[in-house]
């Protein structure tokens, strides 16, 4: 059982949400420069009017993805929202085998997290598609967040209980 004590601020969300927008803006802008370089050389090339014609419509479709991109990088877009509630107050966190739980109340079970994402200050437990719980490196119960990070990772992929935790239900 693991026990945390920390704020969940919108700034927390703001932050993982830049992380997404700045995969998703380097996937598109790479993709687009090939793109771009490729009907490039098509047209300068000329080999024939059909790969002329073909690489004109790759340079369109290019810069229509770079504009994207950019626009991506730019404008604010909330890609993820916060599993619970975002505040300045200061709240109790408890990771154990049953799920998460903030201030008593039961957030997700390890069945609902989808992936869990190391970052180099605190992990991103994804609850489905569009939820994120921010777990920050505050363990007040005397174990590291490495431990922490293997112990969610274990449970997130072991979905079925073993027969100690089965014995611990009952």
């Amino acid at each position: 059982m693991f026990e945390l004590k920390y704020q969940i601020t919108d700034g927390d969300i703001l932050a993982e949400n830049k992380k997404i927008a700045m995969f998703y803006f380097c996937l598109f802008f790479i993709v687009a420069a090939v793109g771009l370089a490729v009907g490039i050389v098509a047209v300068v090339l000329d080999p024939q009017k059909t790969i002329f014609v073909l690489g004109i419509i790759i340079c369109v479709f290019s810069g229509l993805l770079m504009a994207i991109a950019l626009f991506m990088l730019v404008a604010p877009k909330n890609l993820v929202g916060s599993a619970v509630e975002t505040g300045e107050s200061e709240r109790n966190v408890v990771i154990d085998k049953n799920g998460i739980t903030v201030d008593s109340s039961n957030v997700s079970s390890f069945a609902d997290i989808t992936k869990i994402k190391n970052r180099k200050t605190y992990l991103a437990a994804y609850v489905g598609k569009d939820k994120v719980f921010i777990v920050k490196n505050s363990i007040t119960s005397g174990q590291s967040f490495s431990e922490l990070l293997s112990y969610m990772m274990e449970r997130q992929g072991k979905l079925l209980l073993t027969p100690q935790d089965s014995a611990d239900v009952q």
